[in-house]
Formats: structure tokens, C-alpha cells, sequence
């Protein structure tokens, strides 16, 4: 895979208490091997906060065309379709 610059890299926008940032080495290894291979993927995040996960995923895999997002936070909800 290309090698993408980390200036241009999205990021969470927003801190958020309980953020997978540490996670994000544990959550590439649980992939499936063939992940980016796949075509045409929906990426479903059902505890979004910062999105630390869906911005790393949406950045490495260019193959996932769709994203879902949900949070029981409305109002986080609510500033990630403003943005």
C-alpha cells in the first residue's frame, strides 16, 4: 500500500473520554488478513466519540466506501454532520 503523507492525515477532531487511540494497534491486528482486498466496504462504528478508529480505518483502507457512525451522545452526533 502507498504511503500516504501524515500531514494531510484526518485526525479525531475532538478529545474524547474513553478514545481508542491506544487501541488502534490492537484494532489493524483484528482485521480480517484479506481486509484490504475486499471491495466496496461499509465500516460500521457503533461508539464513535473523538473516531480516533474510523479516521485511521477511512485513511489506510481506501477500499471502504461507506461509513456508519453512531453515539449515544446526540449532540457529538449532531457536531460530526455540521462538520
Amino acid at each position: 500500500m502507498k504511503q500516504k503523507d501524515d500531514k494531510t492525515q484526518a485526525r479525531p477532531f475532538i478529545k474524547w473520554a474513553g478514545g481508542k487511540t491506544q487501541l488502534l494497534d490492537e484494532v489493524h491486528k483484528s482485521l480480517p488478513r484479506d481486509f484490504a482486498r475486499r471491495e466496496n466496504l461499509t465500516y460500521v462504528e457503533p461508539f464513535v466519540g473523538g473516531g480516533a478508529v474510523l479516521f485511521k480505518l477511512l485513511w489506510e483502507y481506501p477500499n471502504i466506501k461507506k461509513a456508519v457512525i453512531n453515539d449515544i451522545n446526540q449532540d457529538l452526533i449532531n457536531t460530526y454532520r455540521v462538520v
